[in-house]
């Protein structure tokens, strides 16, 4: 058992000291695993009778699919929003109504208010020159890294049993039983968190989606789409959505379509952590909403995107190896695995008279 616990320890740690030293491969293998357990989850759902080989990939196409309209629709929605709202903001500046506005207010609130907008400005100006900077010197990794999350993706979706395939040489010495059996498991938890992210992505889409469409906002399926398929992130997949939601509304409805986009966009955010995700992924995976919550921030301080991404998979690991060795270990030992009752054990063992007298006091 130790040796077989070791061994797995010593592979989750190599594994995730890669995520640093070969940041781009490791992150987007991560990313590939991910993606494959995606296209292998309608397969759980659906009858033998049909290839599960052929449906992995046509949900993986699907996929896909969405993925590119989403970026094939982004660019001209991102450049007509940008110009659309440059155009309304020269309006406002330049026909004098803004400046008749600011000579009602107090001086000392003009100033800050003038002052606000200058720096906004200069921040906007200063971000797009250094995004587009950014693009332009990683264009060339980004599609290395697509290209091989996509055929990773679909290599790993079909080869799911490689692992207990090649144990006997991957975990020398171990018990061979014990290593099927934890990764057996490992893995179900791993499809039973993604199949509930599945199930918040599609109500944070459909929310999204039926909620722009009635306020009014333009391409309301594209920021279905990006809100479904960003939710991946957990708990910003809404936060992403926001931006070109927000230009959008202002651009078609002005003022109270900002306004609208905001209430939409709090109330899918606030559905999502205070009813989807606790009932849905914490229930599923059975993880304190608060503990992944706090895992969220901690790996997305030390990873960026990719820590709030990988964060709930590595919790589910360390889990499931305390569940399997930690636990049961203590348990051969004839330990218990609450605190209330190990701690009640100990004061029976250091004070056994106090305790039957307390018993014949009781008769």
């Amino acid at each position: 058992m130790k040796t077989t616990k070791f061994w797995i320890l010593g592979y989750f740690i190599a594994i995730f000291m890669t995520l640093f030293l070969f940041p781009m491969t490791s992150r987007v293998l991560g990313l590939a695993f991910i993606f494959s357990l995606i296209i292998n989850t309608p397969a759980r759902f659906v009858s033998r009778k049909i290839p599960k080989g052929a449906l992995n990939i046509i949900t993986g196409i699907a996929l896909l699919t969405f993925m590119f309209f989403l970026i094939y629709s982004a660019i001209p929605i991102t450049i007509k929003g940008v110009r659309s709202l440059s155009t309304e903001l020269d309006s406002l500046f330049n026909d004098g109504a803004f400046d008749n506005w600011l000579e009602k207010l107090p001086p000392f609130v003009s100033e800050a208010i003038v002052d606000i907008v200058e720096s906004a400005s200069q921040w906007l100006s200063d971000a797009a020159i250094t995004i587009g900077q950014y693009v332009a010197s990683n264009i060339t990794s980004w599609i290395t890294g697509v290209v091989l999350l996509i055929i990773a993706g679909f290599v790993i979706a079909r080869r799911t049993g490689l692992i207990q395939k090649g144990a006997p040489i991957l975990f020398p010495g171990c018990d061979q039983d014990k290593v099927g059996s934890f990764f057996d498991s490992l893995y179900k938890d791993f499809q039973t968190y993604i199949g509930g992210q599945l199930i918040i992505a599609l109500f944070v889409g459909t929310i999204i989606g039926i909620g722009s469409a009635i306020i009014g906002v333009p391409n309301a399926i594209f920021l279905g789409l990006l809100a479904g398929i960003t939710n991946f992130i957990p708990y910003l997949g809404v936060v992403v959505t926001s931006i070109p939601m927000i230009v959008l509304s202002f651009v078609s409805k002005g003022f109270w379509g900002v306004v609208g986009a905001v209430v939409l966009l709090v109330f899918a955010n606030q559905i999502e952590i205070w009813f989807l995700s606790p009932k849905i992924l914490s229930n599923r995976v059975k993880i304190n909403w608060f503990i992944v919550l706090v895992s969220i921030i901690g790996f997305g301080e030390l990873l960026g995107v990719f820590g709030v991404v990988f964060a709930v998979p590595i919790l589910i690991f360390v889990k499931r190896f305390w569940m399997d060795f930690v636990l049961k270990e203590r348990g051969e030992n004839n330990w218990e695995s609450t605190i209330e009752t190990g701690t009640k054990k100990v004061r029976e063992k250091n004070h056994p008279l106090q305790e039957e007298r307390t018993d014949s006091q009781k008769d």
